[in-house]
């Protein structure tokens, strides 16, 4: 089983009913990804190969602070590496979205030449029934999680 497959392993329509949600969470938390991946993969593997969750933490936290409000977006205390011989390791991370009405668990998938996210479970204590509206509130409250761009002023 490939990587992808692995962490892909859920029935296809589940996969199809998140998809929508996965593709607006991975928009929404590229930046993120982005200062993330500015921290060298060896450091991110051996915290995770010696389970110093404290130190992923504090990572997840920096790489955050500039694009979500405080305790939006955080580490779920879980992280595994995935070796395969002659390919990139594949770090996994448990990641949790706070925010409002909405909470969401999911995998941040960081790979060699790909990054994904993998979402597990996502709770909105506000479900109309309607997938369109639900995910235009999922899309609002992601961004309304989210930090002004440095440089522009926030009006109440």
């Amino acid at each position: 089983m490939t990587e992808e497959q692995e962490h892909q392993s859920r029935p296809s329509s589940a996969q199809s009913e998140l998809w929508p949600y996965e593709k607006a969470l991975a928009h929404c938390i590229k930046d993120f990804v982005a200062e993330l991946c500015l921290t060298d993969a060896s450091i991110i593997i051996a915290y995770i190969c010696n389970e110093l969750h404290a130190n992923i933490d504090d990572l997840i936290e920096s790489s955050t602070e500039l694009h979500f409000k405080e305790g939006v977006l955080s580490y779920g205390h879980c992280a595994d590496v995935k070796f395969e011989w002659g390919k990139s390791p594949a770090v996994v991370l448990d990641m949790e979205f706070v925010h409002q009405s909405v909470t969401v668990f999911f995998k941040l998938v960081l790979h060699g030449f790909y990054v994904g996210v993998s979402i597990q479970r996502i709770l909105l204590s506000n479900k109309s029934g309607d997938p369109e509206l639900d995910l235009q509130t999922f899309e609002r409250v992601l961004n309304d999680a989210r930090r002004p761009p440095l440089g522009t002023s926030v009006t109440p």
